[in-house]
């Protein structure tokens, strides 16, 4: 047995000396005094002492045990032997480990092995179960994203929870505490009803990357009712230095090789956090899969310096088609899972284009005479040099097997597309292709684009009916920045000046949601976009959502069929300088963001946009993930690295990125009182002693009732002793109850007076 409050114990013991002194001092001996019938009651005295005696040693156990007793309940006992008093009432008590990417920082101490923040939890978790007893239980919450419960419901085998704490290991995912509090919250309620209120452990760091102050938590508390305790460990005040690979930004998203301007060219980005930055100097690498060695970039840190970037150059020399791996590292520091960076860049030797047009016969009419579809392959195809293999489809004979491999596709005849042919292009979309559409120049009622809008899932809204201007409408001096045409800023102002528009086929742009490329001199959009979420503008209402694809969709207001006036045609931008670089940096550039925009966090089980051909995943590591039909692989993906993508037959398809959050690596220290606000947000938390992680335990009740049934025992004896005292005292009239109570105390009873004689009188 053991004791909560072993002082209460040790002064319960030790006034059972009491009563024992008191009964050895009313027995020391007075001098006589003889009087005349002092022989009768000596006599008397003589025949009933061994009784006596007896009622006296019986009346002085019972107190004895009284004083024993009260000290023991008070002192609340807990039973260590298993059995007797664990049918319930034991304690819960409840652990939330931080193993996200963060808990991974690895300190020196002084003549100690380096330890990471995971482990100094683990340590403190363990000594934390080993306090407690059998009959308590213990849960496991893991914070990294997933957020785990790892022991839910919560169990009594402490050397299997134990076990299991020691095999947790730094996750490369971020800490996602929002979602490990409802799993504890949930956890808690499906407790059983006689055990006490739960107490919970929040253990972590609290580091920039681990508990973002600047992210809001759950606004429903952790647990109802003030009884539950909530403890968290005191956030970490020790400077951790760390540099991380922040981004890898390549000049083109897509690479055309050998030999195509700005393919080569990738820019590396890095950050440092963890406190004081002081000078110091780091080493960054660039590798790429099938390219010649690299030499390496040195960055000088300046005091206080904390973002730098490196530019790269490859030697693309040799040409490269289908995919492009590059990994960008750094040395080993304090947190090593954020020092390399992945990327996947599509890389061709041409860009495949499918060109949805009606093919036309015979010899090629007159410029005035061109129809939308051969003005784009002339743009497409301005020469034998051009990057764009261009292929042609009948928009009525359009099946799967003909957007199978191709980056991008052109519709200048939406109005012609089959109601087979809607889906093909959906499916296209989603596999991360690039549709680019356009009004049909011999429409005159566009119903196509209901059909458009619907098929594709995008929130936009186009007119049905063309809107004439008799002088033409120009564009804009000063156009939206979009990342489609960067590389023409420098130029576009003077590129734009001499195009105008007759014919408009407008976008209600209040009921559209969509990224604007190009804009007419009034304003309205020529050139719209919706993509992927990387790409989709920040500033949409709340709960809308562009298209759900992996892909892009870019819509032109005008068919790019040549004419100077609205009779004669729609714009005079076929024959001006900006049609070919439009065509093409429109396909270039929305193939790479495309591309660059599916790099996917560790942690996550994100929907890929892969062909019904991907089956599985092997990771880094050589873990074998599957991927189920809606292109999810079966699990989190875990791991940071480079994913191969692999068919039924396990023969290689592709590879994606996976990479750390660059945010969740910030090794930064946070201010302790700052870290209990927030916390507060979700309950009443308090810190607790790291070297003693038990303490707070020791000033909650333990579960056990020994320490009520000790009570009530207490009270039995006081009733016992108040009856024995009168009944022993052989002064009770006849007919009197032996009641009374422990008012004499421990005074001694008349049957333990002395006698003048120095018996007792009876």
């Amino acid at each position: 047995m053991t004791f909560v409050t072993i002082g209460l114990a040790i002064a319960g013991a030790a006034s059972v000396i009491v009563p024992i002194l008191i009964h050895l001092l009313s027995r020391q001996r007075r001098r006589p005094v003889r009087w005349g019938a002092m022989r009768f009651l000596i006599e008397a005295l003589r025949k009933h002492r061994r009784r006596l005696q007896l009622e006296q040693l019986l009346l002085l156990a019972v107190r004895c045990l009284i004083l024993l007793v009260l000290g023991a309940a008070l002192a609340r006992p807990i039973l260590d032997a298993a059995g007797i008093f664990e049918t319930g009432g034991s304690r819960a008590v409840f652990i939330v480990i931080d193993n996200g990417l963060a808990s991974g920082v690895r300190l020196d101490s002084a003549g100690e092995v380096p330890r990471t923040a995971l482990d100094r939890s683990v340590e403190q978790a363990i000594d934390l179960i080993k306090s407690l007893g059998p009959g308590d239980v213990v849960g496991v919450v893991t914070a990294a994203r997933p957020a785990n419960g790892m022991v839910i419901p919560p169990s009594s085998d402490h050397a299997a929870i134990i076990d299991l704490l020691r095999s947790i290991e730094p996750a490369e995912a971020p800490t996602d505490l929002a979602a490990a509090l409802p799993l504890l919250r949930s956890a808690m309620d499906e407790l059983e009803p006689q055990r006490e209120s739960p107490v919970v452990y929040l253990l972590s760091d609290f580091r920039r990357g681990s508990m973002p102050l600047d992210r809001s938590l759950p606004s429903a508390p952790v647990a109802v009712g003030s009884a539950t305790m909530l403890l968290a460990a005191p956030a970490a005040q020790t400077i951790a230095p760390n540099v991380q690979v922040a981004s890898i930004k390549p000049m083109r998203g897509l690479i055309l090789s050998p030999g195509y301007e700005g393919s080569g060219q990738v820019t590396v980005g890095l950050s440092r956090s963890g406190g004081e930055l002081g000078r110091d100097v780091t080493q960054v690498r660039l590798i790429g899969e099938d390219l010649p060695l690299i030499d390496p970039k040195v960055v000088h840190w300046e005091p206080g310096q904390s973002l730098a970037r490196v530019d790269f150059v490859m030697n693309l020399a040799a040409g490269v088609d289908g995919a492009l791996a590059l990994t960008a590292e750094i040395d080993h520091d304090t947190l090593n899972a954020d020092n390399r960076r992945h990327i996947v860049l599509p890389a061709r030797r041409q860009i495949r284009v499918l060109l949805i047009d009606r093919r036309g016969f015979g010899s090629e009419p007159n410029l005035d005479r061109l129809g939308a579809g051969q003005w784009i392959r002339r743009a497409l195809q301005p020469s034998d040099q051009s990057p764009m293999d261009v292929v042609e489809i009948d928009p009525v004979a359009l099946e799967a097997v003909d957007v199978r491999g191709v980056d991008a596709a052109v519709l200048p005849r939406p109005d012609l597309v089959s109601d087979r042919g809607w889906p093909i292009l959906r499916s296209f979309l989603d596999g991360g292709g690039l549709l680019i559409v356009m009004p049909p120049a011999e429409s005159i009622v566009h119903q196509w684009t209901n059909r458009l809008v619907q098929s594709m899932s995008l929130p936009w809204r186009i007119n049905l009916e063309v809107v004439q201007y008799e002088f033409g409408l120009g564009l804009a001096e000063e156009q939206p920045a979009s990342e489609l045409l960067r590389f023409l800023s420098g130029d576009l102002k003077e590129l734009l000046r001499p195009v105008l528009a007759y014919r408009v086929l407008p976008v209600d742009d209040a009921q559209t949601q969509a990224q604007h490329v190009l804009r007419f001199a009034d304003g309205s959009p020529m050139v719209i976009v919706s993509g992927p979420p990387a790409q989709v503008p920040q500033d949409l209402p709340s709960g809308a959502n562009a298209s759900a694809s992996h892909g892009m969709v870019v819509y032109l207001a005008v068919a790019p069929v040549f004419g100077s006036s609205p009779q004669q045609g729609w714009t005079t931008l076929p024959t001006k300088p900006l049609m070919v670089p439009l065509f093409h940096e429109l396909i270039r550039q929305g193939v790479g963001l495309i591309r660059t925009s599916q790099q996917y966090s560790a942690g996550e089980r994100p929907g890929l946009g892969l062909t019904m051909s991907a089956a599985a995943l092997v990771g880094p590591h050589g873990k074998t993930i599957s991927i189920d039909p809606a292109g999810r692989p079966g699990q989190p993906l875990d791991r940071s690295g480079l994913y191969g993508i692999f068919d039924h037959a396990m023969q290689r398809i592709g590879t994606v990125a996976v990479n750390v959050d660059p945010a969740s690596g910030r090794t930064d220290p946070q201010n302790q009182a700052a870290v209990l606000e927030w916390l507060g947000k979700s309950g009443s938390w308090k810190t607790f002693d790291p070297a003693d992680p038990a303490a707070a335990l020791r000033t909650v009740e333990s579960g056990s009732p020994l320490a009520g049934f000790l009570l009530l025992v207490v009270l039995t004896l006081i009733v016992i002793e108040t009856g024995l005292a009168r009944w022993f005292s052989h002064a009770l009239p006849a007919g009197r109850s032996a009641l009374g109570g422990f008012a004499q105390g421990l005074r001694p009873s008349a049957a333990d007076a002395p006698s003048p004689a120095g018996g007792h009188v009876r």
